[in-house]
């Protein structure tokens, strides 16, 4: 596998994970200057490491956290799932399509029945509530096939933000794919994830949504799954989500559903 620049983690994450202690306890040791990084003593707490290809030292011992055993996966939901274990009515759910053995998997946020595509599962269970919280910020793209052609002007609104009777409003970044006599397709990126929030936004502004489909959450795409189709997640992708900042200025919890 390729690698890229983005496969990357923070040292100070890195040293956790390789049995240091604590991230705190990370810094102080970087700061003290006893920590090198392919061979130069490291400076800046905010380095970043390449998992895989840099080498980590410390007191002259190579630091290299254990390898994950966590599962991660990825499934094209199909429309008409529930995101849950079992249904007491019988209906179909998400671990249909599973094997019996990863029934346990945790889903990272909700779907609604009627919305297909992109969710991730996971056998980690802080990972999991750590991507689902609001002040990471995750893109989440979806396509959503709306009554009616909202105008450049009427989707641009979306991003200065839209009062649903939420805390806080709700902001998404909103372009116009294609349009039909009596239909258009327009591609959102929402960073929140919050309770039915396509659907609402493109109702406050007079489009009702007919079919919705998330393309990615974090990056990681269903390009190539049919629905109801699957598959596990790279290395290189896990490194990822596992990097992704914490956007500490805004923290206020709007909800994990959609």
């Amino acid at each position: 596998m390729t690698h890229t620049e983005e496969e990357t983690e923070r040292l100070n994450r890195y040293l956790s994970r390789a049995g240091v202690g604590s991230r705190r306890r990370a810094d102080q040791l970087i700061a003290a200057g006893r920590v090198r990084l392919n061979g130069t003593v490291v400076e800046q707490l905010a380095t970043q490491v390449r998992p895989g290809r840099d080498v980590v030292v410390l007191d002259g011992k190579v630091m290299t956290p254990p390898a994950s055993s966590d599962i991660w996966i990825v499934l094209n939901k199909p429309a008409g799932s529930l995101t849950t274990r079992r249904d007491v009515r019988g209906r179909p759910t998400i671990f249909d399509h599973l094997p019996e053995k990863w029934r346990s998997l945790i889903p990272v946020g909700r779907l609604d029945l009627d919305t297909g595509g992109a969710i991730l599962l996971t056998s980690n269970g802080f990972d999991a509530n750590r991507l689902m919280h609001p002040r990471y910020q995750i893109d989440r793209i979806y396509e959503a096939s709306v009554d009616g052609s909202p105008a450049p002007s009427e989707l641009h609104a979306l991003s200065r933000g839209i009062d649903l009777g939420d805390p806080t409003p709700a902001r998404a970044e909103a372009r116009l794919i294609r349009k039909g006599n009596q239909t258009a397709l327009v591609r959102l990126i929402l960073r929140e994830g919050r309770k039915r929030e396509v659907k609402r936004m493109m109702e406050a502004i007079g489009y009702p949504v007919r079919r919705l489909r998330r393309l990615s959450f974090a990056g990681i795409t269903v390009r190539g799954l049919n629905p109801g189709q699957w598959r596990q997640l790279t290395a290189a992708e896990i490194h990822r989500l596992r990097a992704l900042p914490d956007r500490t200025d805004r923290t206020g919890d709007s909800g994990r559903g959609r």
